[in-house]
C-alpha cells in the first residue's frame, strides 16, 4: 500500500516553489542552539555614501511640504510631488547606474523608507510599491540583460510599478492563483501567452476606475495550453512571471479604497486576453511563485524601515507631551504609568533600529535574510501599532479630536488619530503577522521535519543520520558555551549577562522544538497556536542580539545614555522571556518604577534626542511655537 503524501493539494505546490537552500542566517541557529554570533561580529555599521547622503536631503526637502491631512482628505497624492520626485530619481532608488538609478545600498534605502515613514504613509507605500516589490526588484534578481536594458532605464526616470499576485480568493497562500497564461505556440515553440485573470489589492495599479497609476506590472499566473486545463485537478500546475505593460489591448482597472492610507493607488486589474510576448516572461515557467517568494523576502525590509520612521515620531510627540502636560503638580512623563509608554517607545526605536541597520548591513554582504525579513516585518508593524496606540493614550482626548478642530482650538494639531489609521494595515500586508509566524515556524523548523521525514520515507543510510541529528541537538541544547570569558569578549563585560540570556533561551527553544517535533510528527503543522509560541521566543532574541551589537558599535557608543537604554531593553524583553511565576515574586523583585523613571525624565530632557534623528518631526522646526 502506498505511503500518503505528507504534503498535499496547495500546500505541495507551495512546497515545491520553497526555497530549499539550508538556511545560514541568525534566527534559524536559535532553533538549533546554534547562536551564530559571526554572523554580529564579522559586520560593522553601515556607511551612507556621500551620494546618498546628498539625494536623501534632496528627498527630504521634497517631501517636507507635504500636507498628510490633505492627502486623507482627498485620496490623492500631489501631482507635482509625484513630478518631482521622480525628477529626483526617487522611484529608482536601487537601480544600478549604468541603467540612470541612484543604486543607494539597502541600508541607504532604509533611510529614505524611514524618513518618508515619517511625514506620510501613502507616500511611503507608493514608493515602496514601485522598487521594493514592483518591477524593478524582480528583475533585478531574475530578468536577463535585455530585460534590464529595455526596463530599468524607464522606471529609473520616474515611470511606476506594481506587482500584481494577489486575488479575491487568493491572499498568502499563493499556490492558488487563478490568473492564467495560456501559450501562443509557433511551430512547436512558445512565442507569446495569453493572459487571462483578476488581481485584487494591487497597490500602484489604479489612479482611478479605468485609469492606471503603473506603467508596468509583474504579474503571476498559471501557465496552460487550453483554459480548461484549470479545471484538471490532474494537470501540472507551472506558474509564470510576466512584466505586462497596462496599456496594452484587454486590461483594465477599479481603484479600490480603503480607511487608513486614504492616498494609496490600490486596485483590481483585470485582464482579458493580453497578448504578452515571452520575452516578457522573468525565468522559466517554474519560476512564478519562486519569484514572488524571492521579492516579497527583499521587499518586506522596507516596511519595518517605514514604521520606524512613524516609532520615531511617536517618540518625538511623546517626549515633547509628556514633559509639557503637567497632571498632580508634575509633567505627566515622570508618572511612571505614562513614563513606561515613553521609555517603551525609546526601547523599540532604538531596537528597530538596531534591526534595520543590521540587516542593512547583511544585505550588502548578501547574507541568507528570508527569517529575518520576516521577523523584521513583523516586530517593526507590531511595535509601530503598540506604540502609536500609546500616543493616542499618552495625548488623552486630544488624540480624538480631528487636526482642524485642534487648530481652531489653538492646539497644537498633533493627527494621532490618523497615524492609528494608518498604522493598522502594517500587520496584515506584505504577510499576516500570523501567517508569517507560521511561515518562520515552518522554515526554522525544516531541518527537523527534513530528518523526520528522511526517518519515515528515507533510505536506510537516511535512517540512520535521523536519530542522530536529534541526538545532536538533544546534546547541544544541554551543553552551556566552555569557552572562559566567551560573552565578555563579543560585545563588552557590561553586557555580558544579555550574552549569555539569549545563549540559555536559545537552548531551552531547541528542547521545546525537538519535543514537539517528536510530539507532533506529521501534525505538527496543524498547531499553529504551539508553533506561535515557538517563534514569538525568537521573536525576541532577534532584536536583543541586535541591540547589543547596535550598541557595541563605536559609532553609537559615543552618544548619550546608550548602555543604559540596552540594559532597560534587555530588561523587558528578559521578563517577557521568563515572567516571574507568581504575584509575590513580582512584587519582591520589583525594580521597574525606578528604572522607568530614571529613564523617563532623562528622555524628556533631550538626553536620548538623537533617537529623533532621520524623520522630519511635528514638533520641530516645523512648529517653533511648540
Amino acid at each position: 500500500m502506498a505511503k500518503p503524501d505528507i504534503f498535499q493539494g496547495s500546500v505541495a505546490v507551495a512546497e515545491s516553489a520553497r526555497d530549499k537552500a539550508s538556511y545560514s542566517g541568525f534566527l534559524a541557529g536559535l532553533f538549533e542552539a546554534d547562536i551564530r554570533w559571526d554572523l554580529l561580529t564579522s559586520v560593522d555599521l553601515p556607511a551612507v555614501g556621500q551620494s546618498a547622503r546628498e539625494f536623501l536631503e534632496r528627498f527630504r526637502t521634497a517631501i517636507i511640504e507635504l500636507d498628510p491631512e490633505r492627502i486623507d482628505s482627498d485620496g490623492e497624492l500631489p501631482e507635482h510631488i509625484i513630478k518631482t520626485l521622480a525628477e529626483l530619481g526617487a522611484f529608482g532608488i536601487k537601480i544600478p547606474k549604468r541603467f540612470g538609478g541612484q543604486e543607494l545600498s539597502q541600508q541607504e534605502y532604509q533611510q529614505g523608507a524611514t524618513l518618508c515613514g515619517s511625514v506620510d504613509a501613502s507616500l511611503t507605500v507608493l514608493l515602496s510599491a514601485a522598487q521594493s516589490i514592483g518591477v524593478p526588484e524582480p528583475l533585478r534578481l531574475f530578468g536577463t540583460e535585455e530585460q534590464k536594458a529595455k526596463y530599468l532605464p524607464r522606471l529609473a526616470r520616474g515611470e511606476i510599478s506594481g506587482f500584481a499576485l494577489t486575488e479575491r480568493q487568493v491572499g498568502c497562500d499563493i499556490s492558488k492563483v487563478e490568473t492564467y497564461a495560456v501559450r501562443v505556440r509557433d511551430n512547436g515553440k512558445t512565442v507569446a501567452y495569453r493572459l487571462s485573470g483578476e488581481k485584487f489589492f494591487i497597490t500602484n495599479s489604479a489612479k482611478c476606475d479605468g485609469t492606471f497609476l503603473a506603467s508596468m506590472l509583474v504579474v503571476i499566473a498559471r501557465i496552460v495550453d487550453h483554459p480548461d486545463e484549470r479545471k484538471d485537478p490532474n494537470a501540472s500546475k507551472r506558474y509564470g512571471a510576466f512584466i505586462v505593460e497596462p496599456r496594452w489591448p484587454g486590461c483594465s482597472v477599479t481603484r479600490l479604497h480603503f480607511e487608513g492610507v486614504r492616498g494609496i493607488y490600490n486596485g483590481s486589474p483585470k485582464f482579458d486576453n493580453v497578448h504578452v510576448p515571452v520575452e516578457n516572461r522573468l525565468g522559466s515557467e517554474e519560476d512564478g511563485l519562486r519569484i514572488a517568494l524571492a521579492t516579497l523576502t527583499v521587499g518586506r525590509l522596507t516596511l519595518p524601515a517605514a514604521c520606524l520612521g512613524g516609532v520615531k515620531q511617536c517618540l518625538s510627540v511623546m517626549r515633547w507631551w509628556g514633559q509639557r502636560r503637567v497632571q498632580w503638580n508634575k509633567p505627566i512623563g515622570e508618572h511612571t504609568l505614562i513614563g513606561e509608554k515613553l521609555c517603551r517607545a525609546a526601547a523599540y526605536t532604538f531596537a528597530l533600529e538596531a534591526v534595520m541597520a543590521l540587516c542593512g548591513a547583511w544585505a550588502n554582504k548578501k547574507a541568507d535574510l528570508r527569517l529575518e525579513s520576516a521577523a523584521a516585518k513583523i516586530i517593526g508593524s507590531e511595535w509601530y501599532w503598540e506604540v502609536v496606540n500609546d500616543l493616542f493614550q499618552v495625548r488623552g482626548g486630544r488624540g480624538f479630536m480631528t487636526v482642524e478642530s485642534q487648530r481652531k482650538s489653538d492646539e497644537l494639531a498633533i493627527p494621532a488619530m490618523r497615524m492609528l489609521r494608518d498604522a493598522r494595515i502594517n500587520l496584515v500586508w506584505e504577510g499576516t503577522s500570523e501567517i508569517l509566524r507560521v511561515w518562520m515556524a515552518r522554515e526554522a523548523l525544516s531541518p527537523y521535519i527534513e530528518q523526520g521525514l528522511a526517518f519515515l520515507e528515507g533510505s536506510p543510510s537516511k535512517r540512520l543520520e535521523a536519530p542522530l541529528y536529534f541526538a545532536r541537538m538533544a546534546l547541544r541544547s544541554c551543553l552551556p558555551s566552555l569557552v572562559p570569558g566567551h560573552a565578555g569578549r563579543l560585545f563588552g563585560r557590561d553586557y555580558a549577562r544579555w550574552v549569555r540570556l539569549i545563549e540559555s533561551t536559545a537552548r531551552g527553544l531547541t528542547r521545546a522544538t525537538l519535543a514537539v517535533t517528536i510530539r507532533h510528527r506529521q501534525s505538527l503543522n496543524h498547531k499553529q497556536l504551539l508553533l506561535q509560541n515557538l517563534v514569538n521566543d525568537s521573536l525576541w532574541l532577534f532584536p536583543m542580539a541586535a541591540t547589543l551589537w547596535y550598541a557595541a558599535q563605536p559609532e553609537m557608543q559615543a552618544k548619550p545614555g546608550v548602555a543604559e537604554l540596552c540594559h532597560y531593553l534587555c530588561h523587558d524583553i528578559a521578563e517577557k522571556l521568563l515572567p516571574p511565576s507568581s504575584t509575590r515574586k513580582r512584587i519582591r523583585g520589583h525594580r521597574k518604577d525606578t528604572r522607568v523613571y530614571t529613564l523617563a525624565k532623562n528622555i524628556m530632557q533631550g538626553e536620548y534626542a538623537w533617537l529623533e534623528e532621520g524623520i522630519v518631526p511635528l514638533i520641530e522646526p516645523r512648529h517653533p511655537r511648540a
